[in-house]
């Protein structure tokens, strides 16, 4: 009797992690979507400037301004930062190039500028990113972190990529950055509401989020959680998306009630 009644509440507890992940997972989507819009609006740039008989220009980025500020509109607080990374030699004035901008508190948008001489003590080379190197070697959309970004929010973040192509030739990528706490803001309310530890896990298993003081985000499972045995109990499977999130969320024991003050 009791194995039986424990069913529905079984099935119950599994359909609510099933839409804790697939909430979040539709969060991040929807700035996936908004992304991969950045990389028509370089093709027709690309396509202007073949028109025009010549090279393409860093000049000739500035026609993506009005799409950028459209991603960090749309994903106001959401998206610390958007725009394009460019393979080296796609541009004819500049072996390499970065077109990427946040809003400031006035809502202006704030170029990012970054060390691009190869010969400096300070160089940047973004070729040898996760976010740069991953769309390039699968032709796919990908998502990085969390990791501290020292470049650019100096926070956690996750980056989210997607690869530029011009007739097959791959240009570089389109992308967007998310603060890991924006992520936490949105998750860790749900997950206060479970009965057990419970965290969420990037594909490489660090942390993203967690309702355990002893599971920091940042924290690689299987690193430093001695006692907090984890199992999944929702993954990618479970979320209808065409390109879900390569994340899992995880649950471990049935977490101790906090005594009545």
């Amino acid at each position: 009797m009791t194995a039986r009644a424990s069913a529905p509440g079984l099935s119950h507890e599994r359909e609510r992690e099933k839409r804790l992940l697939a909430e979040v997972s539709n969060a991040v989507g929807e700035v996936f979507a908004s992304v991969e819009r950045l990389p028509v609006a370089m093709l027709s740039i690309v396509e202007r400037v073949r028109l025009a008989g010549r090279a393409l220009q860093r000049a000739d980025l500035l026609g993506l301004r009005p799409a950028v500020a459209d991603v960090l509109a749309r994903h106001a607080s959401f998206v610390a930062g958007t725009g394009v990374v460019m393979a080296p030699g796609a541009l004819a004035d500049a072996p390499l190039w970065i077109e990427w901008f946040w809003s400031s508190p006035s809502s202006a948008l704030e170029r990012l500028l970054v060390d691009l001489d190869p010969e400096s003590a300070e160089f940047y080379d973004y070729t040898t990113t996760e976010w740069y190197r991953e769309p390039q070697r699968t032709g796919e959309r990908h998502i990085a972190g969390p990791y501290v970004d020292y470049i650019c929010t100096h926070k956690y973040t996750f980056t989210l990529s997607a690869p530029l192509y011009d007739r097959g030739r791959f240009i570089g990528v389109a992308g967007a950055d998310i603060l890991a706490s924006e992520v936490e803001r949105l998750i860790v309310p749900r997950l206060a509401e479970l009965p057990r530890v419970a965290a969420l896990a990037s594909a490489g298993g660090r942390v993203i989020a967690s309702n355990s003081a002893q599971l920091l985000p940042g924290m690689i499972l299987g690193r430093g959680h001695e006692g907090v045995a984890l199992r999944p109990v929702a993954g990618p499977g479970d979320v209808p998306q065409q390109q879900p999130l390569p994340w899992v969320l995880l649950e471990g024991d049935a977490r101790v009630a906090a005594a009545p003050a």
